[in-house]
């Protein structure tokens, strides 16, 4: 069965429903723009990720102080929408692209995971799957069956699915990790508000610290510190989204000795204010 392009300069809108918002992948627009003049966008113009890959022409997307070669082929691209990007057409021709823009719960967390930020960059084997994804997302949008969202959510999974596969990140099953790394790894997810401390830690693991700061670095988790302050970070947005608690709520239930040292982490960390991201979230 042929698969039918979308047509060019064609770009459909979504209103997500706040259950999608909430809990599901759910997307904002999808189809083909057509660039011809370089188009600049300034950190959040608008919510979510865009993901796209060129139909037609060439040119370059410059993005966190970077600058990639957009042209077709087997390469897709991951922007965050927090961040300034320019789509540059080559000078006196068009640039045509395919994709979507989209939102979700975590996606702060892919984004840290497949470390976009560093390269937005991503070579699947065959482009012909993230096409045949944006023709069923498109078919559900023009119809909106019964449970279309739930859909939506489910094929945007199965292309992210395919985004870890490329950078090899689904690769090292937690069995495989040492015992005392699974102890640490347990006890800070049980408690990940909690400020641990390296010798307790080490209690935990049942070995000495240095044994098991070599374990980490050995089996690809990085440092101690780096993960207790992913962990932090993680459960901090998680207590953002909640709109009930304050900012020194938040703080406080984190362990911060403070309101201002918790959003010096946090800025640190994210490169936004808490406030900025709760402003993000609100768009």
């Amino acid at each position: 069965m042929s698969q039918v392009e979308p047509k060019p300069e064609k770009l459909i809108f979504v209103d997500p429903s706040t259950v999608a918002r909430r809990l599901l992948w759910h997307l904002f627009s999808i189809g083909v723009r057509r660039i011809e003049q370089p188009d600049h966008h300034e950190r959040f113009e608008k919510p979510g990720a865009h993901l796209f890959w060129v139909q037609s022409g060439e040119g370059e997307l410059e993005y966190r102080s970077r600058r990639f070669q957009l042209r077709r082929g087997r390469e897709v691209w991951l922007v965050d929408m927090n961040s300034p990007r320019t789509y540059l057409p080559q000078p006196g021709r068009h640039l045509a692209i395919a994709g979507f823009r989209f939102g979700g719960p975590g996606l702060e967390f892919w984004h840290e995971a497949m470390r976009d930020h560093e390269n937005a960059e991503f070579s699947l084997d065959d482009l012909r799957f993230a096409a045949h994804k944006q023709n069923e997302l498109l078919r559900l949008v023009r119809r909106k069956p019964v449970g279309w969202e739930w859909q939506v959510h489910l094929a945007i999974t199965h292309l992210m699915g395919h985004l870890l596969m490329s950078r090899k990140l689904l690769t090292s099953p937690h069995a495989e990790l040492p015992v005392p790394v699974m102890r640490v790894l347990n006890a800070i997810s049980t408690n990940p508000s909690r400020d641990w401390k390296a010798l307790e830690l080490a209690t935990i693991a049942k070995i000495s610290y240095s044994g098991l700061r070599a374990l980490f670095h050995s089996s690809g988790q990085g440092t101690i510190h780096q993960h207790i302050q992913r962990a932090r970070l993680d459960q901090a947005r998680l207590l953002l989204a909640d709109k009930r608690l304050s900012i020194k709520d938040v703080a406080g239930q984190l362990n911060f000795s403070s309101e201002f040292y918790f959003s010096h982490f946090f800025r640190h960390n994210t490169g936004m204010t808490p406030t900025e991201f709760r402003q993000h979230l609100k768009a």
